[in-house]
């Protein structure tokens, strides 16, 4: 498989990542998530960036669990609604799927295209420090 590196600039701050790398959960649309948000119905958010990330812009609601400290944390996003990872590019959001899945978190999504794809759709952010 032909993987591309990606640098994508969202609010000044740059993020890398490796197109093609594929995803083992299924994908939520920025407009089905921002849909489900502030429902009966709503997955826990989790942004698995770092927290100074975070506090520059989130998809409002979402919890910071940066993706290294995601075992740590399990609890935090055990849910029947299930849970939607994101990050900028993928990368971090790829890893934290594999340590949800690999500790039975069932009903796991990654937010399609990330945080830029949420902004470039125009949805809102929350900025500053959530959790």
């Amino acid at each position: 498989m032909l993987r591309r590196a990606v640098v994508l600039s969202v609010g000044g701050m740059w993020a890398f990542g490796v197109l093609g790398a594929e995803f083992k959960s299924p994908a939520i649309a920025a407009t089905d998530l921002a849909a489900r948000l502030g429902t009966a119905d709503a997955p826990v958010v989790v942004d698995v960036r770092r927290p100074i990330e975070f506090k520059a812009a989130h998809v409002p609601g979402a919890l910071n669990i940066p993706h290294a400290e995601l075992v740590l944390r399990l609890d935090e996003v055990k849910s029947p609604n299930g849970v939607v990872l994101y990050c900028i590019a993928g990368q971090r959001t790829r890893q934290a799927e594999s340590t949800l899945l690999e500790n039975g978190i069932q009903h796991v999504y990654h937010l399609k295209g990330g945080l830029s794809n949420w902004i470039q759709g125009g949805h809102g952010v929350q900025k500053g420090a959530g959790n």
